[in-house]
């Protein structure tokens, strides 16, 4: 028989919240100055996910059956308040960033045969277009929301006690899908990765037992909300601990250094999470400050309770100038994690700064396995210091890549570890590496993956947008080291054109692909070079064309 949960366990953690502390802080939307309490909260879940139901399935009661429903809003509470009624309504979330160009948001729609689009005023028009194009499948229906709506809505449903509403959901099967995240692959289109409500559980449960989280926590979240950083590191453990969540519609360095220091005597912000970039930024920021305001910043640095560095590699310049004694972040030490959106976070440097080591991604997460695995002879790597392939197995593992069911038995072993394609070494003590090993990362076992200021972007799926420019013969697109970035995106060209730079190049590619995967850096080939099999040696030309350059 297959496993069941209790309800769904995130909205029955935010009920038990709504019950015991309901005027506690839940989710703070700056841009529109707008604080919802817990209690508020519950009751706006089950207002907006009654409507979900009527959307889809008339005459239904509280369940669309796991019906595909994309959220297109602008980053604030609709957001979260939007997953969290998918759930509530039995559906199956999918997070579109509105900032994405129209032809990749179309692609997410159609491939994850979206039959409602959730979204707000300002992107309604956009919404509306994506349900007319979409192609096949269920029909695509469009809910616009604005909190007036929902709380009107609530009136008219007259609930008279949402948190207990939201607690007394039936037992769901624990293999339910909850949400859908797409991650770029070596296909060159993405990938829809299928999380379940039991993996997300496990997720946020393993995350704030990791860190400490308490309901007195509250985070300052300047992260997208379409990716696993943004949703699953920083916004869901908030809600299942019980702790507030002060959300920014964008990065604003000066900003945040001002919001640390607190003179309006505002909650205290406790923990901060952002990708290496954003630190760069910060203190980018911090040395444009005047004196005096550089002495508290970094004071009021000091006085955070975590700040975590993910989703890329940290350079040592910048976590040195974070935790140097009088610099910068006020002798912090950054905390560094390693996951993937198939996985969940997979390990975390230790909880005393002694245990943040330099170069390390640190230990497993609470409920999640490492092993490494020698893929040429297909054995256990116990010993220190010998490379092999991370695989992962826990409850947080993903249910499959949408649709792609040979891709998804590729990626998961027969005994269900899952094969990251990251290459690392345990160089913490042999025997129980699981238990006593610090994990180091290597790289990528692929070399079509970009890691660029947080964000995983396929070479390929650039190379295929550049070959359809008019006089463009060949292309190759390789991820070159930065100290920024982590990696930038270079594009290597053969061209019958006569002229082309890099400005005129990333004009011609805004329309089908989002900013961050421009290319940065240009270079004009007579011949790509390939190998004896016609594969193109990217290792060849980054260091040729990039690296030695560069040293020289």
């Amino acid at each position: 028989m297959a496993s069941q949960l209790s309800s769904y366990p995130l909205l029955a953690r935010i009920a038990a919240h709504a019950q015991t502390s309901p005027a506690s802080p839940a989710i703070t939307d700056v841009p529109a100055s707008l604080e919802v309490s817990y209690g508020a909260l519950a009751s706006d879940v089950v207002s907006l996910g009654g409507a979900i139901v009527r959307a889809l399935v008339p005459g239904a009661e509280n369940d669309v059956g796991e019906a595909r429903v994309a959220v297109l809003c602008d980053k604030g509470y609709l957001v979260p308040l939007a997953l969290l009624s998918t759930w509530a309504a039995g559906g199956f979330a999918i997070p579109v960033l509105p900032a994405l160009p129209v032809p990749e948001q179309a692609y997410l729609v159609n491939n994850g045969d979206v039959a409602l689009i959730i979204t707000d005023g300002k992107n309604r028009a956009r919404a509306d277009e994506l349900a007319r194009v979409k192609e096949g499948g269920v029909p695509c229906a469009v809910l616009e929301i604005s909190l007036e709506s929902v709380r009107e809505g609530a009136s008219a449903d007259a609930v008279p006690d949402p948190a207990a509403h939201l607690a007394s959901r039936p037992p769901i099967a624990g293999d339910r899908r909850a949400m859908m995240l797409y991650t770029s692959g070596t296909t060159g289109r993405p990938k829809g990765v299928v999380t379940r409500h039991s993996a997300l559980a496990a997720q946020a449960e393993s995350v704030v037992t990791a860190w400490r989280w308490t309901s007195a926590d509250n985070l300052l979240h300047v992260l997208p909300l379409n990716h696993l950083h943004g949703i699953v590191v920083a916004l869901l453990p908030t809600l299942w601990a019980g702790a507030a969540v002060e959300m920014w519609e964008r990065f604003d360095g000066a900003k945040v250094w001002l919001r640390w220091i607190n003179a309006e005597g505002k909650r205290p912000i406790s923990m901060f999470f952002a990708v290496p970039t954003v630190y760069t930024r910060l203190i980018e920021a911090h040395e444009k400050l005047d004196a005096d305001t550089r002495a508290a910043a970094s004071r009021a640095s000091a006085t955070l309770r975590l700040q975590v560095s993910g989703s890329a590699p940290l350079p040592e310049s910048v976590k040195a100038a974070w935790e140097k004694e009088g610099g910068v972040g006020g002798g912090q030490v950054l905390l560094e994690r390693y996951g993937m959106t198939e996985t969940g976070l997979i390990a975390t440097t230790g909880w005393e700064n002694e245990k943040r080591v330099k170069g390390c991604v640190g230990f497993p997460m609470p409920s999640v396995s490492i092993r490494l695995w020698d893929t040429e002879s297909n054995v256990l790597v116990s010993a220190r210091d010998t490379p092999g392939e991370v695989q992962v197995s826990g409850p947080g593992i993903m249910r499959e890549y949408w649709r792609l069911p040979e891709a998804t038995a590729k990626e998961i072993t027969p005994d269900g570890w899952f094969k990251t394609g990251d290459v690392a070494v345990w160089s913490g003590a042999q025997g129980a590496p699981e238990a006593e090993g610090m994990l180091r990362i290597l790289g990528r076992s692929s070399q079509d993956i970009i890691k660029s200021g947080g964000e995983k972007i396929s070479a390929i799926e650039i190379e295929r947008a550049i070959l359809e420019l008019e006089g463009m013969k060949d292309a190759a697109v390789v991820g070159v080291p930065d100290d920024v970035w982590g990696q930038v995106v270079a594009a290597c060209i053969v061209t019958t054109r006569s002229e082309l730079s890099l400005a005129s190049l990333r004009d011609e590619l805004r329309a089908e692909l989002a900013a961050f995967k421009l290319p940065r850096k240009l270079k004009v080939f007579d011949t790509i070079p390939r190998n004896a099999m016609g594969k193109i040696q990217k290792k060849i030309i980054v260091q040729n064309e990039f690296v030695a350059p560069a040293a020289a």
